[in-house]
């Protein structure tokens, strides 16, 4: 995917501030696949946990919630696949969240925009061994509407990455603020 050791060269120390915005990505794994939440600040700067088991989902639910309360959650974002409850709670508890189906419409502009960020140097991601394990797990699928992060079979988990390219997306792709054009 990206250049040799590009990743590698955006490894560093991320910080948070209690109170800023973040925005968060949600990949909910199977029985053999691990569960990733991943969240950036308007830095790029990566926070991320990755959780294996049946109890993962509840660990991601926890995990969600203590971000909100230290941080303003700008939007979380995750598949529907498995997350489809726990962003409902979240929702009717406050937080806005929004459905990132792992489709080549929402996968191809959004791996483009983590690539960048890697490539370019303007992301700060943890010294996590297991997030590397995932990068270094992902491949470039090529379809009909561009390339996107995939994983070459279904032995390799790549969670941690598609979390963090959800979250690196909604982050670049903020509504833009309402303007008043005139009194109505």
């Amino acid at each position: 995917m990206a250049p040799p050791g590009a990743w590698n060269e955006c490894v560093g120390e991320p910080h948070f501030t209690e109170g800023e915005r973040i925005w968060v990505g949600v990949d909910v794994g199977g029985e053999r696949s691990a569960t990733a939440v991943v969240w950036v600040n308007e830095a790029l700067h990566v926070g991320c946990a990755i959780f294996h088991g049946d109890a993962a989902i509840l660990e991601v639910a926890d995990l969600a919630r203590s971000l909100a309360h230290r941080y303003d959650v700008a939007e979380l974002a995750f598949d529907p696949w498995r997350a489809g409850q726990l962003a409902q709670e979240l929702e009717r508890e406050g937080m806005t969240v929004s459905v990132f189906p792992q489709s080549d419409t929402r996968m191809v502009p959004a791996s483009a925009v983590l690539f960048d960020a890697i490539t370019e140097k303007r992301i700060t991601l943890p010294a996590s061994p297991e997030l590397a394990q995932h990068a270094a797990g992902a491949i470039a699928k090529h379809s009909r509407r561009g390339w996107r992060i995939d994983k070459p079979n279904s032995r390799v988990q790549i969670d941690g990455i598609i979390a963090l390219c959800m979250a690196v997306d909604r982050h670049a792709n903020q509504p833009a603020p309402a303007q008043l054009l005139g009194w109505l």
